[in-house]
């Protein structure tokens, strides 16, 4: 809060992991014990399908080439491997078969530095990080050997077997149980809330107005809708929505047997990766730059500040566009990653298909701040597709970021970046030009693929 004081009403729009996780932690906290808190979601039904929490499974992994995010997703693993049925990794959520990272000489850096971070952080004290299950793969067969699969791109790499992966709808399911039944009716959840705008007074930020006209008003104001936040504020090229790929497809019981407790595998340098298959179907996706959805909506949607004297008209920002097959161009970079890895079912149907938006920064790192313009607005968003894995955690930070006790170094790289810092991100990332910079791609390092693609342009082949 603006002025120091503690909320009587905290609304938390976005019911996915940003979100849920802050009302837990809010719950937990004695600060808001006198709080009313509100998690509104534009999904009929929640735990929403279309947000990119909610998914047959999620990497949980500490293998970063950035140190804090390390040691963030290590404290986080710790609560993942509790099995007990009221914890996170309970009732079959979490599971460690291990993550295998291959590369190409072009994301040798990203996987070294990656590889390095993980060892620091099993040789910490009080750390429960087991070094011996972390070696390097030098080579075809140690990569075949490692995984389980004949045929795995890239010509090395490394093995960490201290990493898993949980099932996200479950996930996201019992965060919505735990919220309902330690709430002691202080927390109102509604799903089919779709906003259509914030709503202000000056500079203070006073809750939303829904698509029906009704008006919820709040002390705090907690922007955690994913891809969809660059839609209802203007966030400067600090946050894109961005399409990523992934298909389905039924394997026979005798082949999930074979290959359920495998690693999950991913090539640096195409994005390709395989997560071990449940329920008798396996999962191939791309982690990559991913595609854009320009729509032109009105400035005075994200923009407060048109009615304060600056011009109205029309502004360009990437939407999410749910409940549409993937582009032909991903169905065949799919295909051809299965093809390497498992041959034998290249010209397996595949059952389903989706496209999973992520909310991408220039740098992939979190948005976690007060909004520098507007009061009383808190934006937690820019998950980057890697937020998932924080679950058990980012709340308490989120919180901490609230009260302004979060710790500095992330703080910092989850700060409200200037247009300066943006343009050099841009700039190092080769997309910059002579200071007309736009940002179109994130780039921490993790990413592969084709640059610049436009959902549009790529469904057209669908149909020429």
């Amino acid at each position: 809060m603006s002025n120091g004081s503690v909320p009587q009403h905290i609304l938390i729009i976005g019911a996915g992991v940003f979100g849920l996780s802050t009302a837990l932690s809010l719950l937990s906290h004695p600060t808001y014990n006198a709080t009313r808190i509100t998690v509104i979601d534009g999904s009929p039904s929640l735990p929403n399908p279309s947000g990119s929490s909610v998914d047959a499974s999620r990497i949980v992994r500490a293998d970063y080439a950035n140190k804090h995010y390390a040691q963030l997703a290590s404290q986080a693993q710790e609560l993942w491997r509790d099995r007990r049925k009221e914890a996170w990794g309970g009732e079959g959520r979490y599971h460690e078969p291990g993550f295998v990272l291959t590369a190409d000489a072009d994301k040798d850096a990203y996987l070294r530095e990656s590889l390095a971070n993980v060892r620091d952080l099993a040789r910490e004290d009080g750390c429960n990080v087991d070094l011996s299950k972390i070696r390097e793969l030098r080579g075809a067969e140690e990569i075949r050997k490692a995984t389980g699969y004949e045929s795995v791109s890239g010509d090395h790499g490394y093995a960490n077997f201290n990493s898993g992966w949980a099932d996200a709808e479950a996930c996201v399911a019992y965060a919505l149980r735990r919220i309902q039944s330690e709430s002691d009716g202080r927390v109102t959840i509604r799903p089919g809330a779709q906003v259509a705008r914030l709503v202000f007074s000056g500079s203070d930020c006073q809750g939303v107005e829904l698509a029906g006209g009704e008006q919820i008003q709040a002390d705090l104001t907690v922007l955690a809708a994913g891809a969809w936040s660059p839609s209802l504020i203007d966030l400067q090229g600090r946050c894109l929505a961005t399409g990523q790929t992934m298909a389905y497809l039924d394997i026979t019981p005798e082949e999930q047997a074979a290959m359920g407790n495998r690693p999950t595998i991913m090539n640096m340098s195409r994005g390709m990766f395989v997560i071990p298959p449940r329920g008798n179907e396996l999962k191939i996706a791309r982690h990559g730059y991913g595609y854009r959805n320009p729509v032109r909506i009105s400035r005075a949607v994200i923009d407060p500040g048109v009615s304060n004297g600056i011009g109205p008209g029309d502004v360009e920002v990437s939407v999410p566009k749910v409940g549409i097959p993937i582009p032909l161009e991903a169905e065949e970079a799919l295909r051809e990653a299965l093809g390497e890895v498992l041959p034998q079912m290249v010209d397996r149907p595949f059952t389903r298909t989706r496209i999973c938006w992520y909310c991408d920064t220039p740098s992939g790192d979190f948005l976690i701040t007060f909004h520098p313009q507007f009061n009383n607005l808190f934006l937690a968003t820019g998950g980057s597709g890697h937020g998932f894995k924080f679950f058990p955690v980012i709340g308490d930070k989120i919180v901490a970021a609230i009260q302004g006790t979060l710790e500095p170094a992330l703080a910092q790289i989850w700060s409200w970046r200037s247009q300066e810092d943006l343009c050099g991100m841009i700039k190092s990332g080769g997309d910059g030009g002579d200071g007309g910079e736009e940002f179109t791609a994130c780039e921490d390092g993790s990413r592969a693929g084709r640059k610049g693609m436009l959902l549009d342009e790529e469904m057209r082949r669908r149909t020429s």
